[in-house]
């Protein structure tokens, strides 16, 4: 002990160089930049990780119509019971990793924007990084928007000056999510080489940006984002693939049909599922994604760790479920009566990790036929009914041909819309439907009910538990209140902290 102290207490060593790297000694090569990069990437992990408030992608998989649980412990988003509040640890875990991430591309964007790397090897990689830090900002205030609204928008590194920011408008927050896919696309690459796979591309950023313009002509009825949402979809350099199960299958990840993956792997040492992901130091330890609520209990691929099971509502199961997109992910052996949807999970789709079955099948967060319904949309509201039928129909044709190649169908089922119809309430009723079965159980449909709620396209007020409504399996009653419950409550910790933030959301 008296040895340190004495060492520390040595004049002739107060101007003597650090030991290790500092940040102005940091980013002398593409490597170090690198390394920093990965950290916003992994932050992407918490939002599907066991540990982080046991699987937080309940917030946006249950409050929807086209999932339910078996057990009610997920009440808060399900039922929009007394316990969806300000304390609730899954809000403020994906509240706090989502800020994390803005973080941390904050300063990759002010590295590349500040540091002259003109001579590195790997210059301009380095270049891309700022339209990946990009992308991955936005992605993370598309988030926010859709889960609390109105947050606080940050744009540069975090200083003693401005840790405390007021929320902005929650239509304010999902311009920024423009702003920055905008800026992004034309510096990010149209692809990587095979061993960066996962790296945001510019279909990513095209991809994401479409869908904000649509997004935010929900809410405003302003018909140029839509006019713009088509012409970015326009460039998207993907397609429909043949087989539907591709898109949730790990031997067909990164395939043509997707624009951005989460990338699901076993890492490089012992799995361990209760890591922190974004260790400054330790990188990404745990890319594996929990899936135990969608997978079976008792057969041996399921996790030990998952109170409940969830299940398709008898809603989509009674108005869809001879399309094989349904089907084909309901197996009667799943010891719930045939009802878990199992669209990751599928033992012939899937690998999981001992000790409790995380999944190395990568999260598709954006996908071609998502984008197709969303310009279905954009094509409707501007005039171009059959555009808007034909995409739809895209869609559909691809569900028949497969399901009836995986003999989940007779080749008749979905069938095609007539291209002729011009009642546009019909019309877009056919692609609420179609967004409902192509991606259900995705993760999409609660910010779909919300978004149309706001278009007037359809009305949540009033909801119940009933299978007109939000289809729960659970008996207790669901609380939801239009007025409340489209945006979720901010954390108490952040208002405790944040002296700006002088109140919460509406109701809470």
């Amino acid at each position: 002990m008296f040895l340190l102290v004495g060492m520390s207490c040595d004049p002739e060593r107060v101007d003597a160089p650090p030991l290790g790297n500092t940040e102005e000694s940091y980013f002398s090569n593409v490597i170090e930049f690198r390394n920093v990069m990965i950290g916003p990437y992994s932050k992407l992990y918490d939002y599907y990780h066991f540990n982080g408030g046991n699987y937080p992608n309940s917030l946006w998989l249950l409050p929807g119509d086209d999932l339910t649980q078996t057990q009610a412990n997920r009440t808060p988003e399900e039922l929009f019971d007394g316990r969806l509040n300000s304390t609730l640890s899954r809000l403020t875990l994906i509240f706090d990793s989502s800020y994390e991430m803005i973080q941390k591309t904050n300063v990759v964007i002010q590295k590349v924007n500040n540091v002259d790397y003109s001579n590195y090897e790997g210059a301009e990689e380095i270049t891309m990084m700022e339209g990946e830090a990009l992308f991955l900002r936005g992605y993370a205030y598309f988030k926010l928007f859709n889960i609390y609204g109105n947050v606080p928008i940050i744009t540069t590194r975090l200083t003693a000056e401005n840790t405390n920011t007021p929320k902005s408008d929650k239509l304010e927050v999902l311009s920024q999510v423009i702003e920055d896919t905008r800026a992004a696309i034309p510096i990010l690459p149209e692809s990587w080489a095979d061993n960066y796979r996962g790296r945001a591309t510019k279909n990513s950023a095209r991809g994401l940006l479409a869908k904000a313009l649509v997004f935010r002509a929900n809410y405003t009825g302003n018909m140029s984002d839509h006019s713009e949402a088509i012409s970015v979809f326009n460039e998207i350099t993907a397609t429909l693939l043949p087989t539907f199960t591709d898109n949730f299958d790990h031997q067909t990840e990164n395939n043509a049909e997707s624009l951005f993956e989460i990338q699901a792997a076993a890492p490089t040492a012992i799995n361990n599922m209760y890591l922190n992901n974004g260790g400054a130091w330790r990188g990404v330890e745990d890319m594996s994604v929990y899936r135990g609520m969608m997978a079976p209990a008792g057969t041996g691929q399921s996790s030990d760790g998952a109170g409940t099971r969830f299940i398709v509502t008898n809603k989509l199961l009674s108005g869809f479920g001879n399309d094989p997109r349904i089907s084909f992910f309901l197996r009667e052996d799943d010891n719930e009566g045939g009802r878990i949807f199992q669209k990751y999970t599928l033992p012939e789709l899937d690998l999981r990790l001992a000790p409790h079955s995380t999944s190395t099948n990568n999260e598709r967060v954006l996908r071609y036929a998502d984008l197709k319904l969303l310009i279905a949309e954009a094509q409707l509201k501007t005039g171009n009914p059959s555009g808007a039928i034909q995409h739809v129909n895209d869609v559909r044709t691809r569900a028949r041909n497969w399901g009836a190649q995986a003999g989940e169908s007779d080749g008749s089922i979905p069938e095609n819309y007539p291209t002729t119809e011009t009642n546009t309430s019909t019309i877009m009723q056919w692609i609420m439907n179609e967004r409902f079965v192509e991606l259900a159980g995705e993760g999409h449909r609660w910010w779909d009910l919300k978004r149309w709620h706001e278009s007037g396209d359809m009305n949540l007020t009033g909801w119940t538990g009933s299978d007109e409504h939000f289809s729960t399996n659970l008996a207790s009653p669901v609380q939801f209140d239009v007025n409340k419950h489209l945006l979720f409550p901010i954390p108490q910790t952040e208002i405790s902290r944040n002296d700006q933030i002088l109140d919460n959301n509406p109701g809470y």
